[in-house]
C-alpha cells in the first residue's frame, strides 16, 4: 500500500440490540478506537491517542519491519526522534494502553513467501516475534504482511496459504501461552457474489481460531485513476464478509485519515523541476486535516459524496519556472479525501454489525471534527452500564461450611436484568487473580443466590457476563474468614504419669500458625505448625479423672483466629 509504506460458558441469554436506541446519557462511549502510531510526526500523533483514552482499545506502534528474510528491524530511528522509543513505551503504558506493534513484510518478492514453506525458517521467524513481545513487554503483536497481494502475485497463492496458516498456528501457541494478543491486518476480502477482486488468501476463517483482532485495511481503493480511497458499499462489503467468517467481535474495520490529489490534465510546458512530477497520473498524499485549507488556499469548494461518504474537489496550479516566468504549465488536479462524515459513515458500521471497533490509518491524519463524530457514535452503541450489589449471610465460616452470596443485577434505571449470566470469582493467599469457580443465572428480579464453600481466607465476588448490549457487572469484594478446623486424635483414656506424643493438624493446612496447647484451661506450650498444617506435642497427667484440651489458634494468612472443641481423655 503506497498510503503506508509501510470463565465459564453457560446458557446465553442475550437482549435484543438496536443501534437506533442511544445508550444512557451517564455511560461512557464504547471503547470501539484502534489504530496506528507512525515512527514519524509524535508530537502530533500522540495527542490523539492521549486525548481519547476512553474511546480506545488499543494501539499499533509502526516501528518494525521483517528484512534479511527473519531479522526484525526496529525502524523507530528512521524517525528521527532524540526520546528514546522506551520512553514512549512507558508513556503509553502508564494510560492502559494496550499496545500492539505492527511488524510489516519488508522483504522482497516471493522472500516470506518461501520463508514460511521451510519448517525451520517459519520457526525462527516466530521466535523472533515472540522474542520482540517478550523483550518489550508488549500485549502482543499486530502483522501486516502486505507482499503476498502487492508482489508475490495471485498464481502464488494456493501454495502460500496453507503455509500461512500454519505460522498463524504456531505464532498463535507461542503467544496465548504468555497471555499474549495476536492481530493480523489484511487488505479486504469478499464474498464470491459480489464479483469483486477480494484477497483470499489471507484466509479469514481458516485463521480464525489462532487471532484476536482482524484489522481490514478498507482503503487504497484508487491508487491508479482519481477515485474514492475507500467507497462505502466496497467497504461495507468487506465487513459482511468478515463477519461471516468469524466472531463479529474480533473484526476492526481500518479507515484512512488521508486521501490523494492526482493530476488530470496538465497545459503548457513545465519547467524542468516539475517536469516527471506534473504529469497525468502523478498523486499525492493528502491528510484530512489539511485537505481543506487547500482547497480554500485554491479557491475550491469541496463535494461531498454521500454514495461513497467521501469529499471530492477540483483545482487547477501553475509551475512556474522560478528564474524564468515564461515557462510554465497549468495542472488540472482531482482530489479525493475522507472527512468528519466520512468517519461517521464507517463507524456506524460498528454498531450495525457489531464489530469489535475501528483501526484509523493513522492517529493524527484526522481533524478534531472526526474524532468528535467517532465519539458522538461511540456513546450512541455504549454499553448499557450494569450496577451490581452483593450480600452475604455469613463474613466468617467454619473450616469445610457453606455460607450463601446474593447479589442483584440492575440497570441504572433500576431495571432488573434476567437471564443474565453470572460467575463466582475467589481470590485468596495463593492467588495472583480471580479464579472463576461457579455460576448461574439470574432470575426475573435480576437477583441470583450461590451456595459457597471455600477452604481459606478468601475475597469473594460476582461478575456478570459483558456482552454488546452490557458492560459486565462487578460486584464489590467480600471478605470471608476462615476459623480454621482442628484435628486432634487424642487416646480416649492413657495412664497416671505415662507420656503420649500427640500428633495435630490444622484446616486449611498452612506452615507458620502459631497456637497453643490448654491443658484444663491453662496453657502447656506454644507451637507452630509445618507445611502440612501439623503440629506435636506430648501430654502427660498426674493427677487420675477426666482432663480437657483445647487447642488456641491465632490468626493467619489464611485463617482467622479461633478454638477448638474441648476434647476429654481419662486418666486412670
Amino acid at each position: 500500500m503506497e498510503s503506508r509504506k509501510s470463565t465459564i460458558a453457560l446458557l446465553a441469554a442475550f437482549l435484543l440490540f438496536s443501534t437506533t436506541i442511544p445508550a444512557s446519557a451517564d455511560n461512557p462511549p464504547r471503547r470501539i478506537l484502534s489504530g496506528w502510531l507512525p515512527d514519524y510526526s509524535l508530537s502530533r500523533n500522540l495527542p490523539t491517542v492521549e486525548g481519547n483514552l476512553d474511546l480506545l482499545r488499543d494501539v499499533s506502534p509502526f516501528w518494525y519491519g521483517l528484512t534479511g528474510g527473519v531479522n526484525v528491524k526496529d525502524k523507530y530511528a528512521l524517525g528521527g526522534y532524540t526520546t528514546p522509543k522506551e520512553q514512549v513505551i512507558a508513556r503509553l503504558k502508564s494510560n492502559n494502553i494496550i499496545l500492539l506493534p505492527t511488524i510489516t513484510d519488508d522483504n522482497g518478492r516471493l522472500v516470506l513467501a518461501n520463508l514460511l514453506a521451510n519448517e525451520s525458517s517459519r520457526n525462527t521467524i516466530v521466535q523472533n516475534l515472540k522474542e520482540l513481545v517478550l523483550k518489550q513487554n508488549y500485549d502482543g503483536i499486530d502483522l501486516d504482511f502486505e507482499t503476498f497481494y502487492t508482489k508475490d502475485g495471485r498464481s502464488t497463492w494456493p501454495a502460500l496459504k496453507p503455509n500461512w496458516i500454519s505460522f498463524i498456528k504456531q505464532l498463535s501457541g507461542e503467544l496465548r501461552s504468555r497471555n499474549k494478543l495476536l492481530s493480523v491486518t489484511t487488505p479486504p476480502d469478499f464474498a464470491k457474489e459480489t464479483k469483486r477482486a477480494g484477497n483470499s488468501v489471507y484466509s479469514w476463517s481458516e485463521i480464525d481460531p489462532y487471532i484476536d483482532r482482524l484489522r481490514i485495511m478498507a482503503y487504497d481503493f484508487s491508487t491508479t485513476t482519481p477515485g474514492p480511497i475507500g467507497p462505502l458499499e466496497w467497504t461495507e462489503d468487506a465487513v459482511k464478509y468478515a463477519v461471516t467468517q468469524m466472531p463479529a467481535s474480533k473484526v476492526f474495520l481500518g479507515i484512512p485519515g488521508y486521501g490523494r490529489d492526482w493530476v488530470t490534465k496538465v497545459d503548457g510546458v513545465c519547467p524542468s523541476v516539475f517536469a516527471s512530477s506534473v504529469v497525468v497520473g502523478a498523486k499525492a498524499v493528502v491528510v484530512m486535516r489539511e485537505a481543506l485549507n487547500l482547497a480554500s488556499n485554491n479557491k475550491a469548494v469541496p463535494t461531498y459524496n454521500s454514495t461513497h461518504a467521501e469529499s471530492t474537489f477540483t483545482y487547477t496550479k501553475t509551475y512556474m519556472d522560478p528564474t524564468n516566468s515564461a515557462i510554465a504549465c497549468t495542472a488540472t488536479r482531482k482530489v479525493w479525501f475522507p472527512d468528519e462524515r466520512s468517519y461517521a459513515a464507517r463507524t456506524n458500521l460498528v454498531g450495525k454489525y457489531r464489530l469489535g471497533g475501528i483501526a484509523v490509518w493513522t492517529f493524527g491524519m484526522e481533524n478534531a471534527a472526526a474524532m468528535s463524530a467517532v465519539r458522538e457514535i461511540a456513546k450512541s452503541i455504549a454499553p448499557d452500564q450494569v450496577i451490581s450489589t452483593i450480600s452475604a449471610d455469613l463474613t466468617e465460616i467454619s473450616y469445610g461450611s457453606t455460607f450463601n452470596l446474593a447479589a442483584t443485577f440492575k440497570l441504572p434505571d433500576k431495571t432488573p436484568v434476567s437471564a443474565l449470566n453470572v460467575r463466582f470469582e475467589i481470590k485468596n493467599s495463593n492467588d495472583s487473580n480471580w479464579r472463576s469457580l461457579a455460576a448461574g443465572v439470574t432470575d426475573a428480579t435480576g437477583a441470583i443466590s450461590v451456595p459457597v464453600v471455600i477452604g481459606q481466607k478468601s475475597l469473594v465476588r460476582l461478575v456478570s457476563e459483558g456482552s454488546w448490549e452490557r458492560t459486565e457487572g462487578i460486584t464489590s469484594e467480600k471478605s470471608i474468614s476462615v476459623v480454621p478446623k482442628v484435628i486432634l486424635p487424642l487416646p480416649t483414656s492413657i495412664k497416671v504419669g505415662a507420656t503420649y506424643p500427640i500428633s495435630g493438624q490444622i484446616l486449611p493446612a498452612a506452615q507458620g500458625i502459631k497456637l497453643s496447647v490448654l491443658q484444663d484451661g491453662k496453657s502447656i506450650g506454644s507451637y507452630t505448625t509445618d507445611i502440612n498444617g501439623s503440629f506435636n506435642f506430648a501430654i502427660t497427667q498426674s493427677i487420675p479423672g477426666i482432663h480437657s484440651y483445647q487447642i488456641l489458634i491465632e490468626a493467619g494468612v489464611k485463617n482467622s483466629a479461633g478454638s477448638s472443641e474441648l476434647f476429654t481423655v481419662l486418666v486412670r
